[in-house]
């Protein structure tokens, strides 16, 4: 209460500068948080930096102004950390807080609806920047590339352009996607597709004038172009290109509009802005009698297991971001990759390139598949507390967990099936019957191995985003060490890889699908097995079926 003649306190409002700096600080907590944001935008464009520093080597080019090598490879580490950065960022964070219902409450808040989005766009600009200076540092610090005073004004407007056109994709994906899940498998499959076809992950490779033409439409190749010619010593002028700047503004201006004109609030409704329809109640049911009492036999374990699979299996058609990675992305870089290093590369480790190159992408796909999502989502149901609630159930935990696995081991068959079927299809793969046998055979190996490894990182990490986030700081550069991403590389990355179990995931399946004949690669799968047996061993002794207090 107040005494009289007294007025009671005004609560002062705060400025829309502070409104913006709250929500900016909100943000960049928060996609700190996220995973996929977290790697696609700082490890992935630093791996590939350092592992085509170590490919390339960083000879000098000119001994008179000390320029090396790797002055035109750093450039492209910055248009990948600025792509991923604002791209995917924005439209999976807009999109998970549609879902989750913060843009609808926004409404019915003070906040202007302008600020919460500046500030989430912000948060992007943050980690746009912030991967630009960790490359660039990289760069300078361990490879000795120069900075081009001459055309910095002109690098400044081609990163500020370039971080706007590529949140503004965000913005329209954002505003079309139904789902998170959608959003983040449509965001990030679009840029790592965007990466290949504007030559950024070329590795050497001569592309295509067709994929040539097509990264010309889209905005990351003249964007890319851009920064490499500002970060070239040796080209005249003050960088700029006002062709291709006009080209990345366009794709913004567009994408803005594309955004404007869908974007939604609430995720009840539809891209016209109206509420969805209403779902009539379904009639009443009609009374019947009561059945007499049955005695039912409790379904057996393998029913049980087989039930859990089928629910897993599910569960993972529902999720696009899950296929996603899985999948379409080992499918699509298959195919990609071989329209660019053309189908007559010659032979790679005793066999053809499609087949040596269809063996990478399955033992990749079957890594996201087992070792990254399969773990992840026994810890999700753990954080959850559904494997807790197991213990009150007929349904046992080693058979929630083989039902769980049974479904992984399921998923590696699909995506070595596609893989194949593509080579087969479009690129004169032959395998045997007995390559075929063989291959299933020990890619079920493979398979087991690394499902072993997730559940021991699993098992030495508190949460699910943790396993998550450890899980691809280990798969992705061992993708550049196992023949995977990088092919033909320096022979101590090879060695490195060795210790490791996705090189001879490759191995083995090269050795069967060897159209000379189906072989067994023995040396290869005693070290999966070895690795199965420690890895289990580390899982089975430190994995929880409970999080711990405060986590």
């Amino acid at each position: 209460m107040t005494r009289a003649g007294t007025t009671a306190p005004v609560a002062h409002r705060p400025g829309a500068g502070s409104l913006l700096l709250a929500q900016l600080r909100y943000s960049v907590v928060g996609l700190w948080r996220v995973r996929v944001v977290l790697i696609f935008t700082f490890v992935l464009p630093l791996v590939w930096l350092l592992v085509v520093g170590a490919i390339a080597g960083n000879e000098t080019i000119d001994s008179a102004s000390g320029v090396r090598v790797m002055q035109f490879v750093t450039p492209v580490a910055l248009s990948m950390g600025v792509l991923y950065a604002a791209y995917p960022t924005v439209a999976i964070s807009l999109a998970e807080a549609r879902e989750l219902g913060i843009l609808k409450r926004l409404r019915g808040t003070p906040l202007p609806a302008w600020t919460y989005l500046a500030g989430r766009i912000g948060g992007a600009l943050v980690f746009a920047l912030g991967s630009v200076a960790a490359s660039l540092a990289v760069g300078v610090l361990g490879f000795g590339v120069q900075i081009v005073w001459r055309t910095l004004l002109a690098t400044v407007v081609t990163l500020v352009v370039g971080i706007a056109c590529f949140a503004a994709l965000g913005l329209a994906v954002a505003a079309l996607a139904p789902s998170q899940s959608f959003a983040q498998g449509a965001s990030i499959g679009t840029a790592v597709g965007l990466t290949f076809v504007s030559g950024l992950f070329s590795f050497g490779g001569s592309v295509p004038a067709w994929l040539s033409t097509i990264g010309d439409v889209f905005p990351l190749k003249p964007f890319n172009e851009l920064l490499q010619s500002q970060f070239n010593p040796f080209h005249p002028g003050a960088g700029w290109d006002w062709g291709k700047l006009a080209v990345v503004a366009a794709w913004a201006v567009a994408a803005a509009l594309v955004a404007v004109r869908f974007f939604r609030w609430d995720a009840g409704l539809r891209g016209g802005g109206g509420p969805a329809p209403a779902v009539p109640p379904p009639p009443a049911p009609t009374p019947v009698a009561a059945p007499r009492a049955q005695t039912r036999r409790p379904p057996s374990a393998a029913a049980m297991v087989l039930a859990q699979a089928r629910f897993a299996l599910r569960a993972a058609w529902r999720d696009p971001g899950s296929i996603f990675f899985a999948l379409v992305m080992p499918v699509g870089l298959y195919a990609l990759i071989l329209a660019t290093q053309g189908q007559d590369a010659g032979d790679v480790s005793g066999v053809p390139f499609p087949v040596f190159y269809a063996a990478s992408m399955v033992a990749y796909g079957a890594g996201v598949a087992v070792f990254l999502n399969l773990p992840e989502a026994v810890m999700v149901a753990r954080d959850r507390g559904v494997l807790k609630r197991l213990r009150g159930t007929p349904l046992q935990t080693w058979q929630y967990l083989a039902g769980r696995t049974l479904a992984g081991l399921a998923l590696t068959v699909v995506i070595a099936a596609a893989v194949l079927a593509v080579g087969v299809a479009f690129y004169d793969v032959t395998v045997t019957a007995a390559g075929l046998l063989v291959g299933l055979v020990v890619l079920q190996v493979g398979a087991l191995t690394m499902t072993a490894c997730g559940f021991a990182v699993a098992s030495r990490v508190p949460n699910a985003k943790s396993v998550g986030a450890v899980g691809l700081v280990i798969l992705l550069p061992l993708s550049f060490f196992s023949d995977v991403f990088v092919v033909g590389g320096p022979e101590w990355m090879r060695t490195v890889g060795s210790f490791f179990p996705l090189l001879h995931v490759q191995r083995v399946l090269k050795a069967a699908w060897d159209p000379g004949g189906a072989e067994i690669a023995w040396a290869s799968l005693g070290v999966l097995l070895l690795w199965l047996v420690v890895a289990g061993a580390v899982a089975v002794r430190f994995f929880r079926w409970e999080t711990r207090a405060g986590q």
